[in-house]
């Protein structure tokens, strides 16, 4: 475990403190930062401490606060309104999300605003109960515990040795919250039950453990993503331990939640069976390559699909779709007379199903995030759009 001392000296102390100011005023105007409590909290949390030493990229070294070359980099990047991956892990090729490299993003400090957007739609008030899933840094918690006192929060992380350094970290800045090193899918029921659950990792869907570690009244706030889109959403929870709520009007993701602290082996079936189908679409694939609408709602139509991105045998930029069953498609990303080359294989035709999502999206007015929504119940979990009895519903 590596420590680093972050003690700044009078001039650095000075413009961190400017920096804040100019943060906090900052997020007040845009909307992200709305009351006078959690702009106290902001301004007197320090986030340097938490933060040492940062990536810049996977494929770079870490800038250090202790190398004096790159001090000033590292300061101006802590007092910024910017995510900092604090962790990367290295994976064997086998089983790396992104062939080849065998390295992976495993932690981070989320940009400061949307930290703010996420601790102000919680709505805590004095004597709340906190469970934070996903320590992480500490800064996080370490809000939290300025907020309502450290007696008052309780924060989970898979990562012994990042519990260990948060807890060192909020100590030394007087905090001394409840942490464990535990899979945040079960909660943590010696502290239960909670008025308010904060994920800071993405989620396939709620926890049960959630639901059952809540007091009647309770909000979660979570990140519930798939490998093809998601969001924020925000649930109250009734009397019986029923979560419902709608997703929030703006994109954010978040690390998806290990079960482990070594990333899982995907599990991808290879089908060999049939000759490949070829068609052309007009529907542009470049949607699904970046996070946003279209991927969010066809994560709920197709959620065991997930995506990746490279070349063609002929050299052509394209998308590519697979499933666990063996389906596959190819997407090319740039056109032919207009339209995109498509090749499938498998059982399922992946993209003949994205068209028919696509038409969907559009019958329905290509209607936005905070139209859809979630309710989760210890039995069943689905997302709804408009209404959570209405006709279109899809399972978690």
């Amino acid at each position: 475990m590596t420590h680093y001392p972050t003690d700044l000296d009078q001039a650095e102390a000075q413009l961190a403190r400017q920096r804040l100011t100019e943060l906090a005023d900052r997020f007040t105007e845009n909307g992200d930062l709305r009351t006078a409590q959690w702009r106290q909290a902001f301004l007197c949390t320090w986030r340097h401490p938490y933060v040492p030493a940062y990536y810049p990229y996977l494929d770079q070294p870490p800038v250090l606060c202790i190398d004096p070359e790159r001090r000033e980099t590292w300061l101006n990047a802590v007092y910024s309104d910017e995510t900092l991956v604090t962790k990367v892990q290295p994976i064997p090729l086998s089983r790396a999300f992104r062939p080849a490299t065998g390295w992976m993003y495993t932690s981070s400090s989320t940009l400061p605003s949307l930290v703010l957007r996420m601790l102000e739609s919680l709505d805590v008030h004095d004597g709340h109960r906190v469970l934070e899933i996903g320590t992480g840094s500490g800064y996080n918690c370490a809000l939290l515990c300025q907020r309502l006192g450290s007696e008052q929060v309780t924060s989970v992380d898979i990562d012994p040795e990042l519990v260990d350094l948060a807890s060192e970290r909020l100590a030394a800045n007087g905090h001394t919250p409840t942490l464990a090193a535990t899979d945040g899918a079960e909660g943590y029921p010696d502290g239960a039950p909670y008025d308010r659950i904060i994920s800071t990792c993405a989620v396939r869907s709620i926890p049960a453990a959630w639901l059952n570690q809540t007091a009647p009244g309770a909000i979660i706030l979570t990140d519930v993503h798939g490998p093809l889109g998601g969001t924020l959403a925000r649930l109250t929870v009734d009397a019986d331990g029923t979560a419902t709520g709608p997703f929030v009007p703006y994109w954010s993701g978040f690390m998806q939640m290990r079960r482990t602290v070594q990333p899982e082996t995907p599990n991808r079936h290879q089908w060999g069976d049939d000759e490949p189908t070829r068609s052309t679409t007009d529907i542009d694939p470049a949607p699904l390559r970046e996070h946003g609408l279209f991927g969010f709602v066809v994560q709920w139509h197709l959620p065991d699909v997930s995506r990746g991105f490279g070349t063609t045998d002929d050299g052509h930029p394209a998308l590519y779709l697979f499933a666990p069953d063996g389906s596959e498609a190819t997407i090319e990303t740039d056109t032919t007379n207009g339209r995109h080359q498509v090749t499938e294989t498998g059982p399922r035709r992946l993209w003949r199903a994205v068209e028919q999502v696509h038409q969907f999206w559009q019958n329905a007015g290509q209607p936005s995030y905070e139209r859809f929504g979630i309710i989760a119940t210890p039995a069943e979990q689905y997302v709804w759009l408009d209404t959570p009895n209405g006709p279109h519903r899809w399972s978690l």
